[in-house]
């Protein structure tokens, strides 16, 4: 029985007396957790899923009050009412604004539940709120799980040069993933353990050389050891059922692919998608679309003589700045970034 049908049946069969009414969807044989979906009918019958878990202690508490600090998510706790259990000890109640669009919202709950179920920690609420961070960015930035084109070929140049790194560094598959900081709206796509980084730029256009900067701190050095600028030349094509070119979700399926042995990193990996605004629910919207490299990447270092504006040479007047780059006249100073980069 789907999710959806689990809530129609409650509402439907909606039961007097008590807060919740309850199904059990999901537990583990060690009483790590349990996962259960209820209409909450103190409130109208809102839906929401009931973890039933170790107490996480002060260190879960702290990253509750971050979340609810957002009004689209917010996370309850209250003691367990049944004397049999041991050892799991505090429910959690988790509900979505009500005015979340239903395929995002069992989308949410589907997500939540497979994060209990593939959980290595012997306190699952940590993997569970770490989860639901990724999607409180989520929700923050008010996207809609569909990445406009844009979006698509920035996250496609991100995730090439991501699973470059990877298959070059397979000892070290969390760090290469916990490097890639773009979806945390750091100043640079990636910054290593040793402080170099690396910000991929794209363009689509027939110009190679010509990029934009987003802002003042993107080629900023301060506080780096190194820092690489690797720009693609990239075409976005509409594609048959046996094209060549890679499409957004095959791509991210051969990075998982690659992760699928290390539950941290294919966990992080999957939380940085939903940052940048990727619900693998809504992959059907990019099976359409393949990307070609045509050039790239172009690596360039940027060091003191490399063109660029740095916010210590503009006017604290100035509160935003934008500028393409033209970089005909730099050198390219490779081709290879796993020679470049090591951890």
């Amino acid at each position: 029985m789907s999710i959806k049908e689990i809530f129609t049946e409650l509402i439907r069969d909606v039961k007097s007396g008590g807060q919740y009414d309850t199904r059990l969807v999901d537990f583990d044989d060690a009483n790590r957790y349990k996962t259960i979906l209820a209409i909450d009918k103190l409130s109208d019958n809102q839906q929401c899923v009931l973890l039933q878990l170790k107490n996480g202690g002060q260190q879960s508490d702290v990253i509750i009050n971050n979340i609810n600090t957002l009004d689209s998510i917010q996370v309850d706790t209250f003691p367990v009412a049944d004397p049999g259990t041991t050892g799991l000890d505090t429910y959690y109640s988790i509900k979505l604004d009500r005015n979340t669009e239903e395929d995002i919202f069992y989308a949410f709950i589907t997500d939540i539940i497979e994060t209990a179920k593939n959980s290595n920690s012997d306190l699952v609420i940590l993997d569970i709120l770490k989860r639901v961070k990724s999607w409180m960015n989520f929700f923050k930035s008010k996207k809609t799980g569909v990445l406009s084109e844009n979006g698509q070929i920035g996250l496609f140049a991100e995730l090439t040069m991501l699973k470059t790194l990877l298959e070059c560094n397979k000892e070290n598959l969390l760090d290469i993933i916990t490097s890639w900081v773009g979806p945390k709206k750091q100043n640079q796509d990636f910054i290593f353990p040793n402080t170099q980084a690396i910000e991929v730029k794209c363009t689509t256009s027939n110009n190679l050389y010509e990029v934009k900067i987003n802002n003042e701190y993107q080629l900023d050095c301060s506080g780096l050891e190194r820092l690489f600028l690797a720009v693609y030349q990239l075409k976005r094509h509409k594609i048959s059922e046996n094209s060549l070119f890679q499409s957004l979700p095959n791509l991210i399926e051969d990075i998982k692919a690659i992760l699928q042995n290390d539950f941290d990193a294919k966990f992080d990996f999957e939380g940085l998608l939903l940052d940048v605004g990727y619900l693998a629910e809504a992959e059907v919207e990019y099976l359409d679309f393949g990307f070609q490299i045509i050039n790239g990447p172009n690596i360039y270092d940027v060091d003191s003589e490399f063109p660029k504006l740095a916010r210590t040479s503009i006017s604290n007047s100035i509160k935003k700045v934008e500028y393409n780059l033209n970089l005909q006249e730099q050198k390219i100073f490779s081709n290879n970034v796993v020679e470049l980069i090591s951890l």
